[in-house]
This record gives structure tokens, sequence and C-alpha cells, in this order.
């Protein structure tokens, strides 16, 4: 039976921990036949009333999770354009926030930085989808956003002129007709009839495409709508496309929501008569194609990106229909999914990462000691054959001996999954009595810690409403878990809901540390009465973390550092290393 000591083996578990690959939080001791060892309790110490513990922390995700530099941005949409006039094109990002950003490739790590503000001004209400090309003739380009979601301008494309510089630009909206297409508009420019202006090619949620031919002058911004050129053309829905001009011929690359992509080509002038296929590109939803320079003047690359934020780069073999993927151009990045909850645990050895998403989809990362621009790998297939629902939460700790899976779900349901094979090849067998004396806690967030040092972990869970929750068990006779809550325990804790908890010990002191909501995360420290009996109180927020919304922490410490992997709901997965700084509180 394994055996994980809390104390005299921390060092050895946590080995990796500066890059988060390890915790006293899942990595626990199961349940042992040998008396217990006197409880932790008399060494938990209260803070004196005066004091008060701030936890500061520093971001440290490119050399953890992230070394590409790009954030996971939900149905990201992109266009490239030499923004700079440098002879390198940039990245336009856009996504389901709205909002636009410019990213810059670099040398080194991370690959692409952001350029803070550059697009200060330039939203859309929601689903924001960009294009960018000198539209007037004026020599300045104009950006183009596409609109969509539920904003009121949905099915839009505006534009914005720069009444300032390149460098530090101005970005105003354009007076002129009103360009709609429905719902959900995606841009896309090109000269499609040879007359040197860039004409605009748009998609909308219904599959359909439109052309707007361009008739702008120096100062003047117009379109005609030409509504003969994609009369015949039905892609599926939510048609985004992405154009270009070579040999001649007008090139339109179009995915959809169900991650097909479909090539379009015509002469270049003004006849529309359309040659269409399928191209053997697959992604898993949401394809958004953009073409990008690749140093040959006569063709172009591709990148697609999909609706969870993932970016796939494809070389140009032939003919704009024959695409080679390579990996490596936005590599270095872990993207578990919208709604990422990681839960950082030791597995025979091994310092691992689950993570759950939006999807009820969990994933296993291992620490390795590789030249790869990141320290985890991704085991594929590891949780092959489980099926959970929406916004999954998975545990790895001990049970009898072997490795014990705990998921927690949207609806609240809390599941237990005992490998009966081995680490190399997992064998998953659901224990369906193993929390039926539990109550159903909506959005369930688990976690598990040997709170009280007695040698059997206690299961601590996070809920919709905001409240944590603690449990400890009996085995029953027929071998499974009878659980009883530790009501006083964490009484006064509540966040602004979705809380997801995580525990460590520093010093004799135990900590609880809560996501929420807006995310923040919120520290609590441990006390104890005359009795011994353990709560926690609210200590403080953690200075310098604030995730975009639904936080979700895992925790773990050494030398003093606490190593804090963080998930949020776009599906970023960050990490932080925080330490403990003691302030003396003055009175008012």
């Amino acid at each position: 039976m394994r055996r994980i000591l809390l104390d005299a083996g921390l060092a050895a578990l946590i080995l990796l921990v500066f890059i988060s690959c390890s915790t006293t939080k899942e990595a626990v001791t199961p349940v042992r036949k040998t008396p217990p060892t006197p409880p932790v309790v008399e060494q938990v110490k209260p803070l004196p009333a005066e004091y008060k513990t701030l936890i500061r922390c520093r971001e440290d995700t490119e050399i953890t999770f992230n070394s590409c530099g790009i954030r996971a941005l939900p149905f990201i949409r992109t266009f490239f354009y030499d923004v700079d006039g440098d002879g390198r094109q940039e990245m336009i990002a856009g996504s389901k926030d709205g909002y636009l950003r410019l990213y810059r490739k670099t040398a080194g790590t991370p690959g692409w930085s952001l350029v803070p503000h550059y697009f200060e001004g330039v939203r859309a209400g929601a689903f924001s989808a960009p294009a960018m090309a000198d539209i007037d003739g004026d020599g300045k380009p104009e950006v183009l956003l596409g609109t969509g979601g539920f904003s009121s301008d949905s099915g839009r494309v505006i534009v914005y002129r720069n009444s300032g510089t390149m460098s530090r630009p101005l970005w105003q909206k354009a007076t002129m007709r009103e360009i709609k297409v429905g719902n959900d508009a995606t841009p896309a420019l090109a000269d499609v009839d040879g007359d040197g202006m860039p004409d605009l090619i748009a998609g909308n949620s219904t599959g359909r495409l439109f052309l707007f031919r361009n008739r702008s002058t120096p100062g003047r911004i117009s379109f005609a709508r030409d509504n003969s050129c994609f009369r015949n053309v039905h892609l599926g829905m939510y048609a985004a496309p992405a154009v270009t001009v070579s040999g001649g011929k007008v090139v339109v690359i179009a995915g959809n929501s169900m991650g097909k992509l479909y090539i379009l080509e015509k002469p270049r002038g003004r006849k529309c008569s359309w040659r269409e296929a399928a191209l053997k590109i697959r992604l898993s939803s949401f394809a958004a194609p953009a073409f990008t320079e690749n140093g040959n003047h006569e063709k172009e690359d591709l990148v697609v990106s999909d609706g969870d934020g993932k970016l796939h780069y494809f070389r140009n073999e032939r003919n704009y229909r024959k695409w080679e993927e390579a990996s490596s151009v936005f590599s270095g990045r872990i993207l578990p999914g919208p709604a990422c909850a990681p839960a950082v645990s030791s597995v025979d050895g091994r310092s691992v990462i689950v993570t759950g998403n939006i999807y009820g989809r969990l994933k296993l990362f291992e620490a390795v000691n590789t030249s790869g621009s990141l320290p985890w790998v991704e085991r594929s297939g590891f949780f092959r054959g489980l099926k959970l629902r929406g916004f999954s939460r998975g545990v790895l700790t001990v049970w009898e001996g072997k490795d014990l899976l705990i998921t927690g779900e949207q609806n609240g349901v809390l599941r237990a999954f005992l490998n009966s094979g081995s680490f190399d090849d997992p064998l998953w067998v659901e224990q369906k009595e193993f929390f039926n004396s539990l109550p159903n806690m909506e959005h369930a967030a688990p976690a598990v810690f040997d709170i009280d040092g007695d040698g059997r972990w206690e299961l601590i869970v996070g809920d919709a409403e905001g409240r944590v929750r603690a449990f400890r068990y009996r085995t029953g006779k027929n071998g499974m878990p009878r659980w009883s809550e530790i009501k006083q325990m964490f009484s006064r804790i509540k966040v602004d809901r979705f809380a997801t908890p995580t525990l460590y010990k520093d010093s004799g002191r135990l900590w609880l540390l809560a996501g929420e909501q807006d995310g923040r995360i919120i520290a609590y420290v441990a006390d104890r009465d005359r009795k011994g009996r353990i709560s926690f109180r609210e200590n403080s927020v953690l200075d310098g973390i604030r995730v975009h919304d639904h936080s979700s922490p895992s925790a773990a410490i050494k030398d003093g550092t606490i190593s804090l992997s963080v998930g949020d709901y776009d599906g970023n997965l960050s990490h932080f290393s925080c330490r403990e700084k003691r302030v003396k509180i003055v009175k008012q």
C-alpha cells in the first residue's frame, strides 16, 4: 500500500514545485491499519490579532504553461498585417469579449508578445472579427471589425480610421453607410475585381458569404453590395472566410461551426463563377481561417483557429489545396479548454496536473525533464472511457493502495473512479456507491487534504453559492466510505459564487485558498478553539492575482514559496509564485 507522508517526505514529493509540479494538496496518505499519528491540530498556530499575512504573487506563466505568449481567447478570429511597416506581419486577434489585440512575433520566449492598448477604442459588443487594409488609398490602413453574439451590433461590419500615427494610433469610427450581413459578421479583404482597391467579403451565422465592392476615394469610405456573387454558395453555419489573390485567381477559404473548411476559386475580375471543394482539414469546432505570409510571394500559408482558442498553422504545399500542419508555430501553450480547472498531485512518484473544463473533458499533464519549451507533457488518452458532464474538476488521490479519481460536475454530483490498471495503462472503474451519503452540491469543485493529520484525507468541496464544505469518512462494512460533515470547519467561508478550494500547510499553519466568480482568490487561515477544533477565517485577498472570471486555484508549497496553478473561464492555465509577508494592522 502506498504511503505519502505530509512532513518528512515533503521535499521529495515537491522537487519540481517551482514549476508547480507537485503539491501537498492531492498527494495524501491512503488508509492505514496502524494507529494514526498524533493529530496536527495542536500545531495550527493562529496569527496574533494585531498581525495579518499578505500573500504576494508574481506571475511566471511563460516558463510553466505558456511559452508561446498568446493567451487563450475563446472564439478567436485572426488577421495578419504588417502594422508597423517593418516587413513582418503582426497578428490581430478578436475574440468573444469583443476587443482586439495586437501580437508581434518575437525571438526566444515567449514567441509572441502583446502590444498593450494598441486598439484602444476599437470594440464590438461581442465576438469581434478583424480585418485591416488601406481601404480608401490615403496611405493609412483602416481596421474593419465584424460583430456577433447577442450584441445589438451583431452582423455589422464597422470601420475604424486612424487619426494618429501607426506607432501611436487614435482609432475612431468612420462615418459611412451601414454594412450589415445578418448576424455574426466575419470580414476578409482582397482586391477581387482587379481595380487596385481591397474589396470586402463577409460571412454570417447562416453560412452565407457576401461581396461588397470597394467604391472608396481618399478620405471617404464606401462599399457597394453585390448580391449576385455568392448567391448559390452555402458553407454551413457561421461561415468565416479568408481571401487572397494568387496567380490571377481569387482564392477564398472559409470555415464553419462544424470545424470544416472549404475552398472557392475564380478568375480575378467582375464575374462570379466559383469552383468549390472541401479541404482535408478538420478542427473541433468554429474553424476560422486567415492567410499569412511565409516569404513566398506566390502563395500564402494558413492559420486556422477554433472555438476554444487554439491556433493551427498549415503550410501551403500545393495550390491552396494541399496543406501540411506545422505544429511548432503556436506550440508552447497548455490549453485545457474553457472553464479550466486544474488540480496538481503526485501519482506513483510522478508530478501531474489533472485539468477539467466546461465540456466535462479531463486531461492529464505530467512533469518531465526535456529540452522542450514547457516542462509539462500531455498523456493523451489517460482518462479514456470517462464521460462526465459539464464544468468538470478532477482530483487524483489514493484509496486502498490504488489511484482514485474524484470528479465534480455542474449538476452537483461527485463521482469516484478507481484505477484497476497502471499509470502507463490506466483502466478506470467507477465506484458508484462511493459518495452515496453525500448531498448534492451544484457546481461541485472537490479537493482532498489530510487536515487533522490522522492519516486519512478529508474531502473539501466548493459549490455554486460560494460555500466550502468539509467531510470525513469511516469505512463501512461494504468497503465503501460513510461520510459525515465537519460543520464548523468552513462555516465562516463565503466567496462570490463558484468557490474552488485548495489547501496547503506552511510553518505549522493551515491555509485555504478559494477561487471565486470574479477571478480573485481569497486566503483563509486556520484557527483552533480550546477543544482543538479547527475553523478557517478570512485573512486577505491574494495580491497580484485576478484572472478572467471563475478562478480555479491549486496550491503547493516549498521553502516558503507557494506554487499556485490557476485556471480561468477563458481556458487559460496560469502560474504564480507567491510568498507570505506578515504586516501589523494599524487601527484607525
